[in-house]
């Protein structure tokens, strides 16, 4: 390479010349490649870029895979964390169920919000449950016995009636002696058996009575069925009756209709009229007890004799 200038000989990568000075201008040797690069459009540089790009961004098969498994698995743990979730919220009703099962208040107020509600039936499982977890403990409570007594009563199950105040006696005596409370119960039981007529059982029960106190007040209660003087049967003659009770006072009926103080009071022998008298007659105390019904029919059948006739 020579000096533009001076024509003088320069060394390789001389930068000015040595003999006069002259600074040279180095000129890059010729690639056709740059030509190529250079007369590219920038849009077609771009898209090569782009697509460049995404194949260094499209997944392998094997990363496709690997994803696939990743995102089976993200649901497969979602899934499961929903069960488990799932599952403890029915652990907790189920928990919370049986907390209220073997709660005895919790019992004792269903039953009495369904018996205020007037639906018995209903009330029946709470108040059960209720004396099943007290029991015959000692310090019991005689509320759930006395509570399903009258809804017995409503049920028109006499008999279970009578067995739960019975029970309630019992367990008080047992627990407590208390003969105040006693005494209420007693007296409970006696309008428990009026109101379900088992009035013939009040003597019975007075007669079991321990206690001396309670059994001189309880003697007002007693009550009896009424007793005729004539059983029932078919006469031929005309018929007087009459009637007797040891406690209370009598009234009856001949249409066979149930008395109550609003029929007829005995006061006086019956006088039966021919043909078929039904008589029915309860006795009514001072404590308003009412006896059990006697129920009795008389026939009174004429026989017409034609000598009468004849004398006449």
């Amino acid at each position: 390479m020579r000096c533009p200038k001076c024509g003088a000989e320069l060394e390789a990568g001389s930068i000015y010349c040595n003999v006069c000075l002259q600074e040279l201008q180095i000129v890059p040797d010729y690639d056709p490649l740059d030509e190529m690069v250079i007369g590219q459009e920038p849009e077609e540089s771009q898209k090569e870029t782009e697509e460049q790009l995404h194949m260094e961004q499209k997944p392998v098969p094997g990363q496709l895979k690997k994803k696939l498994r990743q995102s089976k698995l993200f649901w497969q743990l979602l899934c499961t964390f929903f069960a488990v979730l799932v599952c403890f919220g029915i652990f907790l009703l189920s928990y919370r169920s049986m907390g209220k099962q073997n709660n005895y208040s919790y019992q004792l107020k269903k039953g009495r919000e369904c018996m205020e509600a007037e639906q018995y039936e209903d009330a029946l499982p709470f108040l059960k449950q209720a004396q099943s977890l007290l029991g015959n403990t000692e310090g019991g409570d005689i509320e759930p016995l006395r509570l399903l007594a009258e809804v017995y009563v409503q049920l028109d199950a006499k008999e279970l009636a009578l067995e739960c105040m019975k029970d309630a006696i019992l367990v008080e005596a047992a627990c407590r002696g208390d003969q105040y409370e006693l005494e209420e119960l007693y007296l409970e039981l006696m309008e428990l058996l009026n109101q379900t007529k088992q009035t013939n059982l009040i003597g019975e029960i007075i007669e079991e009575c321990e206690y001396e106190g309670i059994k001189e007040k309880l003697e007002p209660y007693r009550i009896e069925k009424p007793v005729c003087d004539m059983a029932e049967g078919t006469y031929h003659y005309y018929v007087t009756l009459e009637l007797k009770a040891e406690y209370g006072t009598i009234y009856y009926t001949l249409d066979g209709t149930e008395p109550t103080q609003d029929s007829i009071r005995y006061e006086k022998p019956i006088e039966l009229t021919e043909g078929e008298n039904l008589l029915s007659a309860v006795a009514i105390n001072k404590k308003g007890m009412v006896s059990e019904p006697l129920v009795q029919i008389y026939r009174l059948e004429f026989k017409y004799n034609p000598d009468m006739d004849k004398e006449d």
